[in-house]
């Protein structure tokens, strides 16, 4: 049923496709963005790898700021900036730290659980009422979860817990954005996370400082432009086609980045990775359909008043 309303949605609007596309390519820079820090980690501390990807962003980014205007960076909000700033520096920091010793199609299809920790924060933070079914949807991703970690076969090793981490800091950084969204301006709240991340990694980036070496360039200059042109791509992409359309193309950054790490480390995802990361898919894309039909509903309701 949801495969058909999809493909339905597809056809009849040009827009849809073009999202898709959008999102697509997103889901490629995204994956050379975790190859390129899995190649810097050989060399340089997370510290430093965040550092570079900050100051890089913040150099392309400017003459966006310039064209749109400096005054729309006015906030009365700089401390809850810098909050959000900082639990985004740390979702980075410990994906970076995993990603430099956990296979890249494993860290994947475990960060995959991401929009589950949403969903679980909406509900504690913002008091968000949650139907069974994507209660249910959420148990099943858990679920998968446990399949990729296998922790009675393994256990549960730092890298790891330091995933589940990352995407719990990413999860809090929506639900900061949901408070932040009615009164700062898109442009405010990508400029201040950028700088505030910038500002915080500059002590450690100095005390455990590596000159770049000339294999380093490459890579640095990789994960400047994708890691700032992925999220922009992938805004894009949300607003221009259905969230519960595009939130499918999630899934590629699985094989993307499985063939990558392939090619480049000879790392070969076992079966267990592509079941539970299907399986947490799969749940966390029906919550996201089950999310735009509710909030598509409620737009209908006000409508009709």
């Amino acid at each position: 049923m949801l495969f058909k309303s999809g493909l339905a949605a597809l056809s009849k609007s040009p827009s849809v496709l073009t999202g898709l596309v959008i999102a697509v390519v997103a889901m490629f820079l995204f994956s050379l963005t975790h190859t390129s820090v899995r190649l810097m980690s050989d060399t340089m501390t997370a510290f430093q790898i965040v550092f570079w990807r900050m100051l890089l962003s913040m150099a392309m980014l400017m003459p966006w700021y310039a064209w749109q205007g400096f005054g729309l960076l006015k906030t009365r909000r700089p401390g809850m900036h810098a909050l959000r700033a900082a639990v985004n520096c740390g979702g980075m920091l410990l994906w970076f730290f995993a990603i430099a010793v956990v296979p890249l199609g494993k860290a994947v299809a475990i960060h995959f659980v991401l929009p589950i920790f949403v969903m679980v924060l909406a509900v504690i933070v913002l008091r968000e009422r949650v139907g069974i079914r994507r209660m249910s949807a959420a148990l099943v991703g858990f679920g998968g979860v446990l399949l990729v970690l296998r922790p009675n076969e393994f256990g549960i090793g730092w890298p790891e817990i330091m995933i589940l981490g990352s995407a719990l800091c990413y999860a809090t950084t929506v639900i900061f954005l949901k408070y932040m969204v009615k009164s700062e301006t898109p442009l405010a709240l990508t400029f201040y996370t950028n700088f505030f991340i910038l500002l915080f990694t500059i002590p450690p980036t100095i005390w455990f400082w590596v000159p770049p070496s000339v294999d380093d360039i490459f890579p640095i200059l990789a994960i400047g432009v994708t890691g700032t042109f992925a999220p922009l791509l992938y805004t894009t992409a949300l607003r221009i086609a259905d969230a519960s359309i595009i939130a499918a193309t999630d899934f590629l950054r699985l094989p993307i980045t499985a063939g990558l790490a392939f090619a480049l480390f000879g790392e070969v995802p076992d079966i267990w990775v592509w079941i539970g990361g299907g399986i947490i898919f799969l749940s966390t894309w029906y919550i996201a359909v089950r999310e735009s039909r509710l909030e598509k509903s409620r737009k209908d309701q006000i409508k009709a008043r």
